[in-house]
């Protein structure tokens, strides 16, 4: 069967019970249709496929399949399948069904129409067309009777709620579905401003795309505290219904997000990100039923990055930073975003890599360096800072952000124009290019001279303008305003740190504005403009300062990180480096890829800091025999990273295209090599594994042997990536290897029972054991896998 024609909304003959209830409804569809130049391009099919049952009927299944070329309100593609059928007069009739229930009802009366007919069964007499009922219970309510109200619809997700008797509203996306009447079956959206309703188009239908993605992170810290946190994420729909009670209906899968988030003097803004970033990316997800563009997808995660800056920036993390790199899989679509010192690389199972995305962050390439010298930052011992005591006095000038400053005035007592000129003179016997040493940079000594040379006409033409003001712009410009301190002294306020801030803040606006009006008195002197704006802007980070809430304790090591440089010229936080001057930048960066279902496997490496350094042949390299194993993959990164990095991380995310239940590479290996499982072992996998223990471990272990030499996690995970790669290199010296390494008193088995756990059923292991365990095929490796019992690796036999 194959019909295709060009379809209004039309009147439909079968049901006439139901042409009466529905008259209204389908009128209103048959004039809109009959306004409207193009038509809806409806064709209808019926397809047969080969079946491994064999029945009385024969060995083929047959389905209906609604194909509509939509040109209202867009046009778009509607492909709605039926039941399969052992009859094609079944699947026929299911066709006539579905294209009936299109032209009554549209898109939500088609695939609600669809999932009726998975329970239909239907007679000798409907196929045929005796029977009168055919469609009663299919196309309205089986109990509707002429001029009774009609059966409501349903629309397809979750999250729907109650807006008025006859529609239904989803409140994350801000759609709404209508149940009855004559724009039944619609979804509607408000004008923001006129608040009139307009027809959008029918959420999106996901698809369950055949890939699986599985990842891991891995931390390597040399010294002091552990900079990263690594967040993933594997399934978001379920995230979504156990952590904020809403579910995400409408998105492809897999649906997973994975990051990695790396500290800027400490990890306070990358702990906070860490545990706040699903709470900003599943609402964004949740904003929209249809379906996403790329763009708007690296749009989403790029106003992600946003959010949790600015969340930073206001609280007791704000002079702490981050940077941070996100992995986003809808379906087949990849979208990464970063901020920082961050790339995103592609490894294949050839061994070739492409790299999707590096983050701007080097402030001596050539337009980074110029945007930075311009905010006057320093770049000192390799890294950023806004001020730097240990510097000469040419470089002291140069990245001066005031006259006053040039000069080295202090603020406070009398300004006049004896005490400017006496500083010129002093500074200038200083850095006189005739005065310079012959070890010095000529070109830096020449441009602290200009400089200190406009300093002293500038700071003379503002004195002369207005002296009580100029006195006030010093003051304003010399106030250290990130500081708690400093920031009080300049307002007049209490110094005190507390978490309530409600009161001191409103004194601070009023002084402030106080502030603020008495520079108004220097608008009209030209020399002043530039000076006066970068002041204006210290009163209001003052202010800034003083609304961060915080503790007395706390607040010393808080302030402490104002003498730390950065790496890196972007960044998440680090207050002092963006404001008044945006001496570090905030620009999340974005890119995008679509991953093969199918054909060779692929990687990607999630790297932060000293991992993004690395190139990406060297990480291929590295990768190399553990295309399975992401944890190691992304370890071995890190211990190739550079030594002198306190901390580094990295992670790895493994796409694999998703194998059928009935798919032979599914099995346990090949079927030749396949081991019998014997009675009652069936959902059971069999087992050995090696196991590393450490001395930060805090249960008591029956099992155990002995301790472990290794005394933190990190060494135990750097004992086990050894042991796997020796047991890649050569699978038959598992048993030396177990006995020689391994903290499980199964080593002490004798013979080939060496590790042997035996057969193990679900529920049996730790969850991170279990999934590991049962997602290995025969004779295959683990990853590193971290229980309470240590660092384990497993091999599953059977």
């Amino acid at each position: 069967m194959n019909t295709t024609l060009i379809a209004g909304r039309k009147l439909c003959g079968v049901n006439r019970a139901a042409n009466s209830a529905l008259s209204q409804h389908i009128q209103a569809h048959h004039e809109a249709a009959a306004c409207r130049s193009a038509r809806d391009i409806i064709n209808v099919t019926v397809e047969a496929e080969e079946s491994d049952i064999i029945t009385d009927t024969g060995g083929e299944k047959y389905h209906a399949k609604l194909h509509v070329l939509i040109q209202h309100p867009s046009t778009k593609e509607l492909v709605v399948d039926g039941p399969e059928r052992d009859k094609k007069a079944e699947a026929i009739k299911d066709g006539e069904i579905l294209v009936k229930a299109y032209e009554l009802e549209g898109e939500a009366g088609a695939r609600r129409v669809a999932q009726r007919l998975e329970r239909k069964t239907w007679s000798q007499a409907e196929i045929t067309g005796i029977a009168e009922g055919s469609f009663d219970g299919l196309l309205l309510d089986p109990t509707a009777k002429s001029g009774m109200k009609v059966e409501k619809l349903i629309p397809p997700g979750e999250g729907w709620v109650r807006f008025t008797d006859d529609m239904l509203w989803d409140p994350r996306s801000e759609v709404y579905f209508v149940q009855v009447g004559s724009q039944m079956g619609k979804y509607l959206m408000k004008d923001a401003k006129s608040k009139e309703f307009h027809e959008v188009n029918t959420p999106h239908s996901p698809v369950d795309f055949a890939l699986t993605a599985r990842a891991a992170g891995a931390n390597l810290t040399r010294r002091g505290p552990k900079l990263e946190r690594t967040v993933l994420l594997n399934e978001l729909p379920k995230i979504a219904r156990l952590a904020m009670k809403f579910p995400l209906s409408f998105l492809d899968s897999p649906a997973s997000a994975f990051v990695l988030f790396q500290g800027l003097r400490s990890a306070e803004a990358a702990d906070w990100c860490a545990k706040n970033f699903h709470t900003r990316l599943l609402p964004a997800l949740a904003g929209k039923i249809h379906e996403w563009e790329t763009r708007e997808l690296q749009g989403v995660l790029e106003r992600v990055i946003r959010e949790l800056d600015a969340e930073i920036l206001k609280g007791t993390a704000a002079l702490s930073g981050c940077s941070a790199i996100i992995a986003l899989l809808l379906g087949n679509r990849l979208v990464v975003c970063g901020v920082g010192q961050v790339r995103a690389v592609l490894l294949f199972d050839d061994g070739s890599a492409r790299q999707l995305l590096a983050g701007t962050h080097d402030f001596q390439a050539a337009a980074e360096r110029d945007r930075v010298t311009e905010a006057n930052g320093i770049v000192h011992g390799g890294l950023l800072h806004r001020f730097v005591d240990d510097v000469d006095d040419a470089q002291r000038i140069i990245n001066a952000r005031s006259p006053f400053e040039v000069l080295q005035l202090e603020a406070g007592g009398a300004l006049d124009e004896k005490q400017i000129r006496a500083a010129y003179r002093r500074l200038a016997l200083r850095v006189h290019p005739d005065k310079r040493s012959e070890a010095v940079d000529v070109n830096a000594y020449n441009k602290a001279f200009a400089r200190l040379d406009a300093a002293k006409d500038e700071a003379e033409a503002i004195l002369s303008a207005d002296a009580e003001a100029c006195r006030e712009l010093h003051k304003v410009l010399r106030a250290d305003v990130h500081t708690r301190e400093g920031a009080a002294e300049l307002l007049g306020v209490d110094k005190a740190v507390s978490w309530d801030t409600e009161q001191v803040v409103e004194e601070a606006e009023k002084a402030c504005r106080w502030q603020l009006k008495r520079l108004e008195k220097l608008e009209s002197c030209a020399a002043a403009t530039a000076a006066c704006d970068l002041a204006k802007a210290m009163c209001k980070e003052a202010v800034e300062t003083v609304r961060r809430p915080g503790s007395p304790e706390a607040l010393p090591r808080q302030e402490a990180q104002l003498r730390v440089g950065l790496p890196t010229s972007r960044a998440m936080g680090v207050r002092d480096l963006r404001f008044p001057t945006r001496i570090v930048a905030m620009e999340p960066e974005s890119a995008s890829w679509t991953v093969p279902t199918g054909g060779r496997g692929c990687r990607l490496a999630l790297l932060v800091g000293a991992t993004a350094g690395l190139p990406s042949q060297r990480l291929a390299s590295l990768a190399q025999g553990l295309a399975r194993q992401p944890k190691a993959a992304a370890l071995r990164w890190c211990m190739d990273a550079d030594p002198s990095a306190p901390s580094v991380g990295a992670a790895c995310v493994v796409f694999e295209a998703k194998k059928r239940p009935n798919d032979p590479a599914s099995a346990s290996g090949p079927a030749a090599k396949r081991q019998k499982v014997p009675s009652g072992q069936a959902g059971s996998v069999f087992l050995r594994h090696v196991l590393f223990r450490h001395q930060q471990l805090r249960v008591v272990d029956p099992a155990a042997r002995r301790e472990g030499a290794a005394k933190t996690a990190g060494e135990a995970e750097a004992a086990a990536l050894a042991a796997l790669q020796d047991l890649l290199k050569d699978p038959n010296s598992f048993g030396k290897i177990c006995r020689e390494r391994s903290d499980c008193q199964t080593a002490a088995q004798p013979g080939n029972m060496t590790g042997h756990l035996g057969w193990v059923g679900r529920g049996e292991q730790e969850p991170a054991f279990e999934e590991a365990a049962f997602h290995l095929e025969a004779n295959e490796f683990s990853d590193l896998v971290t229980t309470s019992r240590g660092v384990h690796i497993i091999q599953r036999l059977g």
